[in-house]
């Protein structure tokens, strides 16, 4: 076997097993659907898809999300509204996170030995996972094993209580900032964090949530309460990523805040190899 082949296969084997500490104690019994996922992440069965976070202004790519998918070998394709209930077993949680960090760190490895421009990837993290004491120091290790600098990783945590509590305590988010790890709140604006909470969460991004702008740019007060929200966000001084932009009329509409970033199937659909996720799509400013 050639040298780099058989080199780039122990760091594939590192990393598998990198994902399988922490792993040896579980606090309850696996009901089947967990136990299913579980053997399914074992055996290949889910791959990341990776889908193009736009600038609204020119169109350029500007990082990408790392999303989860399962290949059953019975129904096919399935989404993750279909199996992310089994993140309710902390052993699920962990292998899943860690598989989507590993792939995301491979895809990026590739990348970057292919000579190819390589933007940021977020990927979506339990707080549960975030808030684990070994978390940094396992994400550090997984990123070292596929040479990746941990600055391309962003941690997008779901907007739930335990997420906001979680960012809005520094001595639980300082180990992921020496790491040099990027923080981003997920779906932002469906109910948990409150417009107070904004001014103590550390994080880098917002992500506000599709719900928000139902009914942009038609209905008056739709757009009246997404356009206090953008603002108010543009002036939190935060990346500011608007997902669930499927139509060029809020494209447009999202041109008036330069600096917003956008992300939904106007722009892109996901795609399974990093390397086809576009680099320019629409400018509508």
């Amino acid at each position: 076997m050639d040298a780099r082949y058989a080199t780039a296969a122990s760091r594939e084997d590192d990393a598998r097993a990198t994902t399988d500490i922490h792993m040896t104690h579980a606090p309850r019994l696996m009901n089947q659907l967990e136990q299913r996922v579980s053997e399914g992440l074992l055996a290949g069965e889910f791959p990341l898809a990776f889908q193009g976070i736009y600038d609204v202004s020119t169109g350029g790519l500007v990082r990408v999300e790392a999303l989860i998918r399962w290949m059953h070998p019975d129904y096919g394709m399935l989404l993750p509204d279909a199996f992310l209930v089994a993140l309710d077993h902390p052993l699920v949680a962990l292998q899943l996170t860690y598989h989507v960090i590993d792939g995301a760190c491979r895809a990026l490895a590739h990348a970057q030995h292919a000579g190819q421009r390589v933007c940021p990837i977020a990927v979506n993290v339990p707080p549960r996972v975030v808030a684990d004491e070994h978390f940094p120091a396992t994400v550090m290790k997984i990123a070292r094993l596929h040479g990746v600098e941990p600055d391309l990783l962003e941690l997008e945590l779901v907007e739930t209580e335990d997420a906001t509590r979680l960012l809005a305590a520094p001595p639980l988010t300082k180990p992921l900032r020496e790491a040099g790890m990027r923080l981003a709140i997920d779906d932002f604006g469906t109910g948990y964090s409150s417009l107070a909470l904004l001014s103590t969460i550390d994080v880098d991004t917002v992500k506000v949530a599709r719900e928000m702008i139902d009914g942009v740019p038609d209905c008056p007060r739709a757009s009246a309460v997404a356009s206090g929200v953008l603002s108010m966000l543009e002036r939190r001084n935060v990346a500011v990523v608007v997902e669930g932009v499927e139509t060029r009329a809020v494209a447009h509409w999202l041109a008036q805040w330069p600096k917003v970033l956008a992300q939904g199937f106007f722009y892109a659909r996901p795609t399974f190899d990093y390397a086809d996720v576009p680099l320019q799509e629409r400018c509508v400013a």
